[in-house]
């Protein structure tokens, strides 16, 4: 199914939470919304990518390439990019153990990159991969922190196809927070 056609017009001020499995086009849409958006509108941008950087290959099971997609972002003096260095812990962790440990730092260290992200600078930011922030980190402080931004374009995985543990159950749930509030959602 395709999604709906979004304009930057259709984002300028409002939440747009594009959701969907992994490999669905999440960040190519997300990539087009924010190039139609610096096309139309001359104010600066935050990119903030939340996408670990993941080998071509792994052995992990559900590992498919594409998997944790960095956004293509097009060259602008008025882009400001932000983002830190991730994990995947559902295909890194050798253990439900080491898989809490990795989406703790992963909360912390995406929590700390937040705070240098000021929406009093930035009319607008694109988000990619805020699943990840979710596994573990608070929902009411990434919800407070999208809230001192008039655009938000998010996107984040929401799907079955990397688990439906208690872990996959909580960043689900943390996605389900996200689309309550949201402007418009967009499904892949």
């Amino acid at each position: 199914m395709m999604p709906e056609v979004l304009t930057a017009e259709d984002c300028r001020g409002r939440f747009i939470l594009i959701v969907g499995e992994v490999n669905s086009g999440k960040t190519t849409y997300t990539a087009r919304l924010l190039q139609a958006y610096l096309l139309r509108f001359p104010e600066p941008v935050a990119v903030v990518d939340l996408a670990p950087r993941l080998p071509q290959r792994s052995a992990h099971p559900v590992f498919r390439p594409g998997i944790g997609g960095r956004l293509t972002i097009p060259e602008s003096p008025r882009v400001h990019c932000f983002s830190t260095d991730v994990a995947a812990p559902r295909l890194q962790a050798e253990s439900m153990e080491e898989r809490r440990l990795l989406a703790e730092e992963n909360a912390r260290r995406i929590a700390s990159l937040l705070v240098h992200v000021d929406a009093s600078k930035f009319p607008a930011v694109f988000v990619n991969d805020v699943s990840l922030y979710l596994q573990a980190g608070s929902v009411k402080n990434l919800l407070e922190w999208l809230d001192g931004f008039s655009t938000r374009v998010v996107n984040g995985y929401y799907g079955v196809s990397l688990g439906t543990d208690a872990f996959s159950a909580r960043e689900r749930s943390g996605m389900e927070q996200l689309m309550r509030r949201c402007d418009r959602l967009v499904r892949f």
